[in-house]
Parts: structure tokens; C-alpha cells; sequence
């Protein structure tokens, strides 16, 4: 395989030339220094060269040296990629696994010495010249950065391919090459086993497989566990990457809670029978001191990244969570108060997530949710896949409306609110952290906007877990805060226009998706479904931590949605002020069309809402198949399809519905009366 292009002959010329390069983590590093990427420069020439103003350039990206980077005669220069440049021989370039074109230029600015170009590289392998400033290149096992080149080799290999079948575990290699594998978790080698005909292994079983042949670098090691449902997802991780000294999810070292780049490690996830090589690091704030942790897969060059990984509803990521629900009712309220959301309108953003069993290391490690990580990645795909503004809140940094706000008692003027907020999303957030009552709403939150001139902000509903009790005091705890924090109640109850389209919008959901009829048909839906996999999590996890049974999950949901709206009309008259009223909604004749309540369907032709004198409530008359609006009874005035009502009292409201072309004496339209 050709990987370096000498443009003319002058190049060997050149004093200066690029002699070795790595542009690949070594595998178990930190990526840092030689474990890292780097460009190693050889002095052909018999004087010392200063470096500084000679340019390498990469993919339209260019790094001018710093002045004072000598290099010796007959001499090397490592650059160390990925850092700001400065004169101990940092570059900022970074150089891409899956292969480019790296040109060195002199100060000139239009002098080409050297140009190299490579394909895609193993991790941990390097290339260069054979003879430190010769004329043939080739592939190092073992890259030299600083020290003479010697020992390269021809050819790079590629991953093996593994296949399952009903005759076992089929290990094919290219050709010119062998496959060796090992099932106690070390790496392979020349010396580990090798098979020609399919493996029978025990289900569960780890193997680690590997590429070697004659003359080439060995290829990228793939890992693969053994008798997994198609439904199930595994993660491999070498055991002392996961416990102990280094290990990141180690507890007696504390590591566990640890962050950033230096805690991250390879790993392989496997869904069905395909692999993808990529970082994990422990994510998670509260739930990271649990024993079941979430997950976050990085797809990276550095960690031999091959493509994003695709979750079971088609969308494929760079970043994935694996999120445990480790604390008590976690799973269960995660995804029914996601669902809600959803099926209220989508004015708040969740991320995707599908149900899957987890194997860690080939043992089972429980139930988890798949789904986008909430960066920017997911949110630059909800807003088109153009840029985003992100915030957080974290304890520690404002969130837009706090900003604005500035202390707790502070008032939002409607006309800035709708200027730079998603009005809908942020009532809709406070609405559902609310009933939740979760405890740890301030920590929870984020919001994005689009970076284009107008974009508004919008929420991201995640975490959903910590819930009060159904009783809890919540809109007092909310309201009597001493620091800013979401979801911003006392804000919102505190200016006259915002409390009515709170009221409106708690009073709607309350009569929707959040009534005890919807709400607990969606319970019921979400418990036979997820049961068995939600058994098999319980088990896996008594004894070890805070594991209530599906039945209990299940019946603590079903209690707060029996409880919780009576309790939070309760405590939202007494903070406003306001008398609850009753709104009677019947459609006529029944089966003839469906009442919208501020954009949300009420769900029976005869339903109640229950709301507060004073909060104007719009309501939508929406005709069924065949059948046209006809009017309201009890709406004075204009009677048209859509109609505000402000009641000061209980009230009573019928809308009628006709066969299309019929008019109200029961007469063709078009006919006489």
C-alpha cells in the first residue's frame, strides 16, 4: 500500500523533512505525549536548523512553529499534537485516524519540502521513513518518536471479521493473515489460539481477536461476547480500566468520581453482531457512588472510532449515554414522565432513549436506557443540525432566566420573556417539576437556543428520578428558595401574566396527560411492557443497593398520580390567592368531534377541568371524520371554532357538531330552508 507521495525529486533535497508521524492513541494510554499524536522532523543537513516560521499544514488548518525549536544535524524533532503551540515543541494540529495529508512548508510560506500521505492507522502504530531522512517508508509496531527508525514493516491489517451462526463463533481474517484469540480478558498475541473452523463457547464468553501476518503491523484488536439476544447490548472493558489504581469506576480510590479526558478508557459496545471500538467514561453526578452506573461511549479517533453508534430507533451518535436508573422508582418515573412530555407537545426536549439489557464483561449488569447524550451534538440535531447556544444549570452557573432575573423575588417583564424565551417550554418544565416535586430541579436543567439572530430558548427535560412524596409541600419549598434556581415557580407566580398561563397550562395538562385517567392508562402501558426487564434489573441489583420490585415502582406511580392533583390545586389557591372553579366541557352529539384545552385533547366527550377563577382558558372545538363545528352553548359572543373563556365562576360548555353539508334545521346547506 502506497502511504507517502514525494511530489519531484527536490523533496529529498530538502534539509528538513518529515521522518515519522502517529496520528493514533496508544491503546490503555492517556493519549498524552508519545502515547498521543505527534510529527517527528529529521535534519538531513550537516548545520542546525531553528524551526521557527517553517509551517506544516493539515487539512486547510496550518501551525507556524515557534521560534527556538532547534534541530541538530543528522537529528529529530518531536512535535507533540493536540496542545497550544509554544517553543518546547507543542502543535495544535490534530491528525486524523482515518488518513490525510500532512505538508511541510519553509517560512517562505511557499517552499513544499516534504508532503505525507497516509490511510487509515491502528491505534498505537506509527509510519515513516525506514532509514531516518530515506527515500521508502513503512509502518511501526513500535513507533521510535526522538530515536532512530528500524524495524518497519510493509503492510497494515485490518480487524478480523466475527460472525455467530447456529455452527458457533466463525473468526475470519484477511488474507495473508490469522486470526488469535483469548477468552480470560488479556490481550492476544502471536502466541494466543487460533481457530479455523467455528468456536462453541458458552454464552456469555469474552473474545478478544486480533489480526496477525508476516511483515505487518498486527490489526486493531475487536472484542465480541458471546450468545447475546439481539435485543441486548454488551460493553467490554478490560478489568483493571474498570477497578483499581486507574481503574474508573474504582470506589476506594475514589475514582469514580473523577472527569475529564484522563478518566476515559476503550472499550468495544457490541448490539447483535456488530462491534464499535470506543471510549467510556463514568457520567452521572448523584448515581455515580452507586454500584450501577451510567455509561458514556465516546466514538473518537483516539479510542480506533469507526462510525457512530446507532440505537434501536434508527438515530445514530458520536456521544451515547447508557443511563443505569440506579436510584429507587428511577426507570419507571424516567420514562413515564418522558412519554408525558412528549404526548403534552414536545415543548419541552427529551432525549430519545430505548430500553436495553446491558452486559458488562459478558455478565449481566441490568436494565439501562440508550440514548444521545444531552450535549450539543442531540441539540444541534433538534435545531437542524445548525449551531446552538447552550446553558446550563449546575448550583454554580446561571441559567438564562436567572440571568435576567437576578434574585428569586425577581419578576420577568412578559414582553423580554417572549423575546428571548420559549414561553411554552419554559411554563411546560415548570409545570412537570412541579408535579414531580424532584428535589434536585436546580441541578438538572438545561436550555438551548439557536446561535442564528432570533433564536429562542428551549428546555431539555432530563433526570426526572428524584420525586417528592405526593403530599410534599412543594409550592412553598419551590416559592421560599434564597438563590435563583429552576424551574423558576416563584418567578412565574409572582407577574400577573405569567401566573394566568402557568394556571392555564397546569390546569390543561392536569385535564390531559396528566389526569388520572390518562395518566394511569400510560402507567399501566409502561409496566406490562417493561416488567420482565424491569424483574431481572431487581434481582441483579437487591442487596447491593436501593432496588424497590417492579410492583412497588409500579404502585408508587400509580399513588402520586392518584394524589398529586388534588394536592398542588390545593397549594397553588392558597398561594395565589384564586378560588378553584370548575370548567364542564360535553361534546354533542357524542363521538362527533374532541375539545382541545390551550392546544392538549381531553380525552372524553364529557370531562371536567378543574382550574381558578380569573385564568382565562383557550379551548379548540375539533371535528371528527365527516362532521363539521356547529357551535357552543354556554360561550357568549363570537362562536367561533377557537374561543377564550375568562370564568369567574363555575362553568358549563357544549360544543356542537353536524354532519358536513347539513345546516343547523337538519337541511342541506345548499337547499332551501
Amino acid at each position: 500500500m502506497m502511504v507517502a507521495v514525494l511530489l519531484h525529486a527536490g523533496m529529498l533535497a530538502a534539509q528538513v523533512r518529515i521522518n515519522e508521524l502517529k496520528c493514533t492513541r496508544t491503546p490503555r494510554s492517556d493519549g498524552q505525549g508519545p502515547a498521543g499524536d505527534w510529527v517527528e522532523l529529521y535534519n538531513a543537513g550537516s548545520q542546525a536548523v531553528d524551526l521557527g516560521g517553517y509551517i506544516l499544514t493539515m487539512e486547510g488548518r496550518t501551525e507556524r512553529l515557534a521560534q527556538g525549536l532547534w534541530i541538530a544535524p543528522g537529528g529529530t524533532k518531536v512535535l507533540w499534537c493536540g496542545s497550544p503551540a509554544d517553543s518546547t515543541g507543542r502543535i495544535a494540529l490534530k491528525l486524523p485516524r482515518t488518513g490525510g495529508s500532512l505538508l511541510l512548508v519553509a517560512p517562505d510560506g511557499s517552499t513544499l519540502l516534504d508532503l505525507f500521505t497516509w490511510r487509515e492507522m491502528p491505534q498505537g502504530a506509527s509510519m515513516g521513513r525506514r532509514l531516518d531522512g530515506g527515500r521508502d517508508w513503512g509502518f511501526f509496531a513500535e513507533p521510535t518518536p526522538g530515536a532512530p527508525n528500524h524495524d518497519a514493516l510493509s503492510r497494515l491489517l485490518q480487524s478480523p471479521t466475527i460472525r455467530q451462526g447456529g455452527d458457533g463463533l466463525e473468526l475470519v481474517a484477511a488474507p495473508g493473515a490469522e486470526v488469535h484469540y483469548t477468552t480470560d480478558g488479556t490481550p492476544p498475541d502471536e502466541r494466543s489460539m487460533t481457530s479455523t473452523t467455528p468456536l462453541r463457547l458458552p454464552a456469555g464468553t469474552v473474545v478478544y481477536a486480533q489480526s496477525f501476518g508476516q511483515d505487518a503491523v498486527p490489526g486493531p484488536q475487536t472484542v465480541f461476547t458471546t450468545g447475546l439476544a439481539d435485543s441486548a447490548w454488551a460493553l467490554t472493558v478490560a478489568a483493571d480500566d474498570l477497578l483499581g489504581p486507574t481503574g474508573i469506576a474504582d470506589e476506594a480510590y475514589g475514582n469514580h468520581a473523577r472527569e475529564g479526558r484522563a478518566w476515559q478508557r476503550q472499550a468495544w459496545v457490541q448490539q447483535g453482531g456488530r462491534v464499535w471500538p470506543v471510549g467510556v467514561a463514568i457520567a452521572g453526578s448523584g448515581s455515580r457512588g452507586l454500584p450501577k452506573r451510567n455509561f458514556k461511549l465516546l466514538v473518537r479517533d483516539r479510542f480506533g472510532g469507526t462510525g457512530p453508534v446507532q440505537l434501536p430507533d434508527g438515530t445514530a451518535w458520536q456521544t451515547v449515554l447508557l443511563r443505569a436508573d440506579a436510584t429507587p422508582h428511577a426507570f419507571l418515573r424516567n420514562t413515564f414522565m418522558a412519554e408525558v412530555a412528549r404526548r403534552s407537545g414536545g415543548r419541552v426536549d427529551v432525549q430519545p432513549a430505548s430500553a436495553v439489557p446491558l452486559y458488562l464483561n459478558g455478565w449481566y449488569h441490568g436494565l439501562y436506557r440508550a440514548m444521545p447524550a444531552k450535549g450539543r451534538e442531540w441539540m444541534e440535531r433538534l435545531n437542524g443540525g445548525r449551531e446552538v447556544e447552550v446553558a446550563k444549570s449546575t448550583g454554580r452557573a446561571p441559567m438564562p432566566l436567572q440571568q435576567l432575573l437576578g434574585s428569586p423575588q425577581g419578576t420577568l417583564p412578559a414582553d423580554v420573556g417572549v423575546q428571548l424565551l420559549d414561553t411554552g417550554s419554559l411554563v411546560d418544565l415548570s409545570c412537570f417539576d412541579l408535579w414531580t416535586g424532584r428535589a434536585d430541579h436546580d441541578l438538572n436543567v438545561r436550555a438551548w437556543r439557536p446561535a442564528q439572530a432570533g433564536g429562542k430558548w428551549r428546555w431539555v427535560m432530563y433526570d426526572m428520578d428524584q420525586w417528592a412524596p405526593p403530599g410534599d409541600r412543594t409550592v412553598q419549598r419551590m416559592c421560599s428558595s434564597t438563590v435563583p434556581e429552576t424551574p423558576f415557580l416563584p418567578q412565574l407566580l409572582a407577574d400577573q401574566d405569567w401566573q394566568q398561563a402557568f394556571l392555564a397550562r397546569f390546569a390543561a395538562l392536569c385535564a390531559t396527560t396528566l389526569s388520572r385517567r390518562q395518566a394511569t392508562a400510560l402507567a399501566d402501558s409502561l409496566y406490562a411492557r417493561h416488567r420482565t426487564a424491569m424483574q431481572l434489573d431487581h434481582v441483579r441489583w437487591k442487596g447491593q443497593m436501593a432496588s424497590p420490585s417492579p410492583e412497588e415502582c409500579y404502585g408508587a406511580l400509580l399513588r402520586h398520580i392518584a394524589q398529586r392533583n388534588d394536592e398542588l390545586f390545593a397549594q397553588l389557591s392558597a398561594r395565589t390567592g384564586r378560588k378553584r372553579i370548575t370548567v364542564s366541557v360535553r361534546v354533542e352529539p357524542a363521538g362527533s368531534g374532541t375539545v382541545a384545552v390551550e392546544d392538549l385533547p381531553l380525552g372524553d366527550a364529557n370531562t371536567e377541568i378543574l382550574s381558578w377563577a380569573g385564568v382565562p382558558l383557550h379551548l379548540e372545538a375539533r371535528a371528527a371524520n365527516g362532521m363539521e363545528f356547529d357551535g357552543w352553548r354556554g360561550v357568549a359572543g363570537e362562536q367561533g371554532r377557537r374561543v377564550l373563556v375568562d370564568p369567574t365562576g363555575d362553568l358549563r360548555l357544549v360544543a356542537v357538531f353536524r354532519p358536513q353539508g347539513l345546516s343547523r334545521k337538519g337541511r342541506l346547506q345548499q337547499g332551501f330552508e
